[in-house]
């Protein structure tokens, strides 16, 4: 004989108890109008102790009676199996997931009423939470309150109404809710949240707000709010937007800010913001992603945003930073007093750049590194060498040079411990290339920071910030869709000149042949206009190796091909030679060499 679950009734109590507040289950009706391509939502919440009801309205497209039946009462039923991933008509990443949502307004509610208008009908549902825990029957046999009636056709939308609210728990308040959105919703501006009569703002992120205006010669009238978050739950999308006419022009930025040595990461990534520019109608892109950034009101307003936020960052960053040298002071102190005196000013200094290097880390972290620095400045031979260096000047010229021989045989002997930790690099890079796992973006990474790998040819050239926002910049426009993934790797620069590196990395596995070196070719015809018209640019593929049906003779000058293991082979037979040089006794002929130079200088 077959048996069947039995849905109890009381699993609707269960379900609303899975919201850890009372906001948290109110955003979840939010998130429902959003899944509805709603572009507004409003909210109207109740004075406290009042007997009055929350009211959640959006103007989405709405449920038919078919669509309530069917979809809205068929609990735990996925909207993602049903609509796909997006929403149909805005294409927004669907939220909801697990079916049980609908149950979100009966942790704060007994009733619930959803008035829903979709294509000339309006449907009524009405459930009653205490009708249906009281109910001795299975869930699906219960009844509920439905009506459908005729409409007009442009009305559209969803109202949910809940009534008689849980006396138990704290009344939703506007400022707690808006906190609770302001993350997820704050930056979409084609859904519009108001609370209250109140709009979702950049001054709903809990932290220290600031507002800034001024009128500048050629940008205008430059409106700039932002809010300097606190806690360790930073903003979703963390920079400013920059707003014309209302309007949002590309993605949040933090206009230079994220390139300040003075102002670590982690705290930059904690501002949100909007600048609405007066000035700047005429120097926004055709595809309003973006702005001339060569531009004279862009400059000026960037400028001022920088300022501007730059002292809010500063004046956080002194209190934060004050407290946690408090909490580490009698550590930190106990281990200055055990240096001598003269030492402690740059111990102090060091101690300093830990603190601001390492900003966000937790309490724990950061005295395990101020530790082991500190241990470094109570044993390290430069102190006492320098210090003979000191003395020595003060002195005459035989013990000043032989106090400088000594600095030098100390340089040469960190200079050998540094060859042994590359050496053994290279014996990690050579176990990721044989992997046959190992992907381009793996050997990406490895190399990025490593280009001293490449030669000393390469070691001296640098992927800076301007350059990066170039690719990046390019990437956004040319690389979309199936082409994601194929992005150029790196370019490089001298610190002088215009001569640039374009370097291609591919599969460790992967021979390297004609269509490779026109992908990267292409590149560098793409990249090109954006530099100087007199830039030179070279171009490095490294992979297995060139395809034997790849005649290198036939390559231009401008292009080289290297496989891994010819590459690591080189810097490794390099790193062997230095080591040995500087682990053996000098010769006679160098010596002589070494007078004879001393002669002629």
């Amino acid at each position: 004989m077959a048996v069947h679950f039995s849905v109890d009734t009381k699993l609707t109590r269960l379900l609303g108890e899975t919201y850890r507040s009372s906001e948290a289950a109110l955003k979840e009706l939010v998130d429902n109008a959003w899944d509805a391509d709603a572009r507004n939502v409003v909210i109207k919440l109740p004075d406290p102790l009042s007997s009055e009801s929350i009211i959640v309205q959006d103007d989405g497209t709405g449920m038919t009676a078919a669509e309530l039946r069917g979809e809205y009462l068929n609990i735990a039923s996925d909207k993602r199996s049903r609509i796909g991933k997006e929403t149909p008509s805005l294409k927004r990443k669907v939220k909801g997931r697990k079916g049980i949502g609908k149950f979100a307004g009966l942790m704060v509610a007994e009733m619930m009423r959803i008035d829903s208008v979709a294509r000339g009908k309006k449907c009524t549902l009405v459930i009653d939470k205490k009708a249906l825990i009281d109910n001795g029957n299975d869930l699906e046999a219960v009844d509920l309150s439905f009506e459908e009636q005729t409409a007009g056709p442009s009305v559209v939308g969803t109202t949910i109404t809940l009534s008689m609210l849980n006396d138990k728990l704290n009344f939703p308040t506007p400022d707690r809710f808006r906190e609770v959105l302001i993350h997820e919703y704050g930056r979409e501006d084609s859904f519009k949240v108001i609370v209250n009569g109140v709009p979702l703002s950049v001054q709903d992120v809990p932290g220290t707000a600031a507002r800034s205006n001024a009128t500048l010669p050629a940008a205008g009238d430059v409106d700039l709010r932002f809010t300097v978050a606190e806690g360790k739950k930073v903003p979703r999308s963390p920079g400013i937007i920059l707003k014309v006419n209302g309007k949002a022009v590309g993605k949040p930025q933090l206009f230079g800010l994220d390139e300040d040595e003075e102002i670590p990461p982690k705290l930059a990534r904690r501002v949100y913001g909007e600048v609405e520019i007066g000035g700047m109608e005429d120097y926004v892109t055709a595809d309003w992603g973006g702005v001339i950034e060569n531009s004279k009101p862009y400059q000026e307003a960037q400028l001022f945003v920088q300022a501007e936020v730059k002292k809010q960052l500063e004046a956080t960053y002194a209190k934060e930073m004050s407290l946690q040298k408090a909490r580490l002071k009698r550590q930190i102190d106990a281990r200055l007093a055990k240096l001598p005196e003269n030492r402690r000013h740059f111990a102090e200094q060091a101690v300093q750049k830990i603190l601001k290097r390492f900003y966000g880390e937790s309490d724990e972290r950061i005295e395990t590194i101020v530790d082991v620095a500190l241990d470094a400045m109570e044993r390290d031979a430069y102190w006492e060498v320098l210090e003979r260096i000191n003395e020595a000047q003060k002195s005459d010229v035989a013990s000043f040079a032989e106090a400088l021989e000594e600095f030098g045989l100390l340089e040469i002997a960190a200079i050998g411990i540094h060859a042994s930790h590359r050496r053994r690099f290279l014996d990690y890079l050579d176990q990721l290339v044989q992997n046959e796992m190992t992907l381009e973006k793996d050997v990406h990474k490895a190399f990025e920071g490593n280009l001293w790998v490449l030669g000393r040819k390469y070691s001296l050239m640098s992927s800076n910030v301007t350059l990066k926002k170039v690719v990046n910049t390019y990437c956004e426009t040319a690389f979309k869709g199936d082409r994601a993934s194929k992005r150029p790797d790196l370019l490089l620069s001298q610190d002088y000149g215009d001569s640039y590196l374009l370097i291609e990395f591919k599969r460790p596995s992967h021979p390297i042949g004609r269509d490779d070196v026109a992908q990267a070719e292409k590149y560098r015809d793409d990249l090109s206009p954006r530099l100087s018209s007199s830039a030179k640019m070279e171009i490095l593929l490294i992979g297995k190796g060139r395809l034997a049906t790849l005649d290198a003779n036939r390559l231009a000058e401008s292009i080289a091909i290297h496989s891994f293991a010819s590459v690591i082979s080189s810097a490794r037979t390099e790193l062997d030679w230095l080591i040995t040089s500087l682990s053996s006794p000098p010769t006679a002929a160098s010596q002589m060499s070494g007078e004879a130079s001393g002669t002629r200088g």
